[in-house]
C-alpha cells in the first residue's frame, strides 16, 4: 500500500506573533521537529507546502528530503494549502492509496501515535482515519484516494475537516497515546 505525506507549513502564525514554525520547543524549531517525525517514516511520496517568502522553512524541508510546494496566497486559508499540496504530491506519485495530512505546529506528537494511525488506515483503507483523544478529533488524518478530488477543490479556510463533515459515516478515529499530542501551538504561552 502506498501512502503519501503532506506537511502543511504555510500558515502565518498571526496569533503567535509570526515566525511560529521557527520557534524552538525543547531546543528544536517546530518545523524541524515535524520534518524529523514525518521524515523518519517510510512514505511513498511527501511534500511540504509553505509560503513563498518562507525560505528558512523551505530549506528545512529540502534538508529533510521533502519537496516543497508553494502556496502563493496562503492568506486565503488552509484549504488552498491542502489543494495545492494534494495536486503536488499526486504529480509526483499518482498511485497513492492514501495521503496523510499533518500540520507542522504539533511539536508533541509521537511517532507511536502516527504509526498507530497508519496501521489503522492500512486495516481500513476505505475510511478516513484521524487521530483523536477522548473522542476529540485532531490531526493528522489519512484520506483514501476517492477523496482526492474533494481535497483538491478546497478553498478558503476550510481544510480536510470540511471533507470529513460531508462524510461522517466514513470517519474512523484512532486514539493518540497522550492528550498533549493533539495540541497545536498557536500562542507563545502554549
Amino acid at each position: 500500500m502506498k501512502i503519501g505525506c503532506v506537511l502543511l507549513a504555510a500558515g502565518a502564525g498571526k496569533r503567535f506573533g509570526g515566525g511560529k514554525l521557527l520557534h524552538e520547543i525543547e531546543g528544536e524549531a517546530m518545523i524541524a521537529r515535524a520534518l524529523r517525525l514525518y521524515g523518519g517514516i517510510a512514505f511513498a511520496a511527501r511534500v511540504c507546502v509553505t509560503r513563498s517568502e518562507a525560505g528558512e522553512i523551505q530549506q528545512h524541508a529540502y534538508d529533510r528530503g521533502f519537496p516543497v510546494a508553494i502556496n502563493p496566497d496562503p492568506e486565503r486559508g488552509v484549504g488552498t494549502s491542502v489543494a495545492i499540496a494534494t495536486e503536488a504530491i499526486l504529480a509526483k506519485e499518482p498511485a497513492l492509496d492514501g495521503i496523510l495530512y499533518a500540520v507542522a505546529d504539533q511539536p508533541y506528537l509521537t511517532r507511536e501515535s502516527v504509526m498507530k494511525l497508519l496501521e489503522a488506515f492500512r486495516a481500513h483503507p476505505n475510511d478516513i482515519v484521524s487521530l483523536c483523544f477522548d473522542g476529540r478529533r485532531g490531526n493528522p488524518a489519512v484520506f483514501p484516494a476517492e477523496y482526492y478530488p474533494e481535497l483538491c477543490a478546497l478553498k478558503a479556510d476550510t481544510g480536510g475537516g470540511a471533507v470529513i463533515k460531508r462524510h461522517p459515516e466514513r470517519l474512523r478515529l484512532v486514539e493518540a497515546l497522550f492528550a498533549r499530542e493533539l495540541d497545536d501551538i498557536d500562542t507563545k504561552e502554549n
